[in-house]
């Protein structure tokens, strides 16, 4: 059998290529707070037109008519034409902003860390080129980056890195390879998808330095939205969850009904990622064991092959040689099966299994970004009233005055910034849900389905084996007898000569 028929993790590299690019981009394009210029999208041609200049007829309409704009405009004294505007050119739409990775290949995996090409295209204006090929970076460079965006931007749901080593230690390498780029193809599409992280500065520093990536790691305050530890997500069963507190994501005693949502959210990820542990574990128990399965029918099918080898009738010896080879083919095929059970299903529920910490931890963050805003303007109003006290006061000395004034400057920019940041988180984590919701949908679809493709293509190859079994035992020749029936029964009769009673004297 063909090795590469086993399992073809690239064939839903075409799902995730563009995977969800109409759904991603409808959900962003309520939110774009860190976009630079290009990717403001502009005007329709004529918005910025004074209506005059809208309705005047174009150049050909003008040549078909017989009075000209000159003979019927006069001029004033300095010579130019009274009324007479140029003509406005069509203005061009901005093209969409773009930025996109193509993973080549694994190029090194040396010491266990795999190395990766890519080719990027981008139209953005802060990038240096338009095109840059043959970029190599490896694994440990990519989760630099990773932690970095985690870093950097806590209220948005940062996609979750696949692994980048062998999942399952029965996965060829070569199957292995194929998984891993795409599951890398898959992060790079979403994050270069996300209006806010594709703008990064680091994501920049990423592409164009020619050296080793190492980012400047952002380490928030004590205390701040960026610097929180959360638990990972505890269940509601279990022994040791009898008298736990419930973990909240929000604090408000009214909560909003975008917030209900929220916690609801949160309760639905720990449900989920509990299942999802405990399939993963079961994914790799059934991988293990057919593997040992797959062995097993590989043994059982030499040694019948064996038994046909030194058997010294024909049709017999036939007989075995076909049925050992059926079970090294359906040993193959077990082989085959534990390779897909044990390779893109745990990888996925692997990645799933973090993303939902990543959601919790998100769904914290936002709550402490709202007390670092309510905490700025209770910092902002106690300045705004000792600015109070200093105009009601007469022997106030000018320094201080000017002191006061500048901290309220400082406490009332902090506050706009903070207030500013409070508003933009919910837009952002609505958005960033709704596509981790379609991306985790999507995801699970595909690889179920191609799960169950592969699984099917596996069975009808046994199927088709035990097929051409059958038929060979039922076209087999009757067992050769040379000797007659009469001499059978002759010869038999002479071996074991009937008991005579011999009557008495």
């Amino acid at each position: 059998m063909n090795s590469d028929d086993e399992i073809d993790p690239s064939r839903a590299n075409e799902h995730y290529k563009n995977n969800n690019t109409d759904t991603r981009q409808a959900l962003y394009d309520s939110i774009n707070p860190f976009a630079e210029d290009d990717t403001q999208v502009q005007e329709p041609w004529g918005a910025g037109v004074s209506q005059d200049v809208a309705d005047a007829p174009r150049e050909e309409e003008r040549e078909g008519s017989d009075t000209h704009t000159s003979d019927i405009q006069s001029y004033n004294p300095s010579g130019d034409i009274v009324g007479h505007q140029p003509a406005s050119e069509p203005v061009s739409q901005t093209p969409p902003p773009l930025l996109r990775f193509t993973v080549g290949q694994v190029v090194d995996r040396s010491n266990h860390t795999p190395s990766f090409a890519f080719d990027i295209t981008t139209n953005l204006p802060s990038y240096k080129a338009r095109k840059y090929t043959g970029v190599e970076r490896n694994q440990v460079e990519l989760e630099r980056l990773e932690a970095h965006l985690r870093a950097t931007y806590p209220e948005c749901l940062v996609p979750t890195l696949g692994p980048g080593t062998a999942t399952s230690k029965y996965v060829p390498e070569y199957h292995n390879d194929r998984l891993v780029v795409m599951l890398l193809q898959q992060w790079l599409n979403r994050v270069t998808a996300h209006p806010i992280l594709r703008q990064d500065y680091e994501l920049r520093q990423f592409v164009e330095t020619p050296f080793a990536f190492n980012p400047a790691l952002v380490t928030p305050p004590s205390g701040s939205a960026g610097a929180m530890s959360v638990a990972p997500l505890q269940g509601s069963s279990g022994f040791f969850s009898w008298g736990r507190q419930k973990q909240r994501v929000t604090r408000s005693a009214n909560p909003t009904p975008f917030e209900q949502q929220l916690e609801q959210t949160s309760e639905n990820m720990a449900i989920f990622q509990q299942n999802v542990a405990e399939a993963r574990r079961w994914h790799g128990r059934l991988a293990r064991t057919r593997a040992r399965l797959a062995i097993d029918l590989k043994d059982v099918g030499t040694k019948l092959v064996s038994v046909g080898v030194i058997e010294h009738s024909p049709h017999l010896a036939r007989s075995f040689k076909r049925l050992g080879k059926c079970f090294l083919h359906t040993g193959a095929c077990a082989h085959s099966q534990s390779n897909l059970e044990g390779s893109r299903p745990i990888a996925v529920e692997d990645i799933y299994t973090l993303a939902c910490d990543h959601v919790h931890k998100s769904l914290s963050c936002r709550q402490l970004i709202f007390t670092d805003h309510q905490v700025a303007e209770r910092q902002l109003e106690r300045k705004r009233q000792a600015v109070a006290v200093l105009r009601a006061s007469t022997n106030i000395s000018s320094e201080q005055t000017q002191e006061t004034l500048a901290e309220f400057n400082v406490a009332k920019a902090d506050a706009d910034c903070k207030r500013q940041r409070a508003e933009r988180v919910d837009k952002v984590l609505a958005a960033d849900l709704g596509a981790f919701e379609a991306n985790r949908e999507s995801d699970f679809r595909a690889m179920f389905g191609a799960l169950a493709r592969d699984q099917l293509q596996v069975e009808r190859q046994v199927l088709a084996e035990l097929k051409a079994a059958l038929e060979s035992a039922r076209h087999t020749g009757p067992v050769p007898n040379s000797i007659s029936a009469s001499t059978s029964a002759s010869t038999i009769s002479s071996a074991y000569p009937t008991a005579t009673t011999q009557s008495p004297t």
